[in-house]
């Protein structure tokens, strides 16, 4: 039997392949496309607002946004209500491709999950659901580490 956790690596290797080759060169990266839909529906954002939203660090975040400002796709103006902060927004061109990566985005999904009874769908969220949870609240490397060491210790 196959392990889960290379089947979920499989299965996204092949939405982002997917994704590639129904957007094709002209649009931003899959990756980005969760950033450029929050933009659109939040219209506009800091980019601390992104990190809490998408659970990724702030480094994540700022590379991204500059890889979609070099693309003419994101702005960054002055927080009028606080100047050392900077709100980010679409402009007409990330609007369109937004939208595109968010009919994308449901086409992979859609196509996916063909032939796959709603009640078997459910469960299997649960299930991804509980797993990142599960991962999330687990002791960092450190500890993971420090208790690894313990248990090599006792055994010599």
């Amino acid at each position: 039997m196959r392990n889960l956790l290379e089947g979920l690596f499989e299965l996204q290797r092949a939405y982002l392949e997917h994704m590639r080759q129904t957007l094709g060169a002209d649009c931003a990266h899959p990756r980005q496309g969760p950033i450029l839909w929050l933009l659109l529906t939040m219209q506009g954002a800091s980019q601390a607002e992104l990190t809490r939203k998408l659970n990724v660090s702030a480094a994540t975040v700022a590379v991204s946004i500059g890889r979609l400002e070099r693309l003419g796709l994101v702005l960054r103006e002055r927080n009028q209500r606080n100047q050392r902060a900077y709100r980010l927004t679409l402009t007409s061109e990330g609007r369109k491709q937004a939208e595109t990566l968010r009919m994308a985005m449901q086409a992979a999904y859609d196509t996916a999950v063909k032939g796959i009874p709603e009640t078997e769908l459910d469960p299997l969220c649960a299930l991804i659901h509980t797993m990142t949870d599960n991962l999330r609240a687990s002791p960092g490397i450190t500890q993971v580490e420090s208790y690894l060491h313990e248990i090599h210790n006792k055994r010599s």
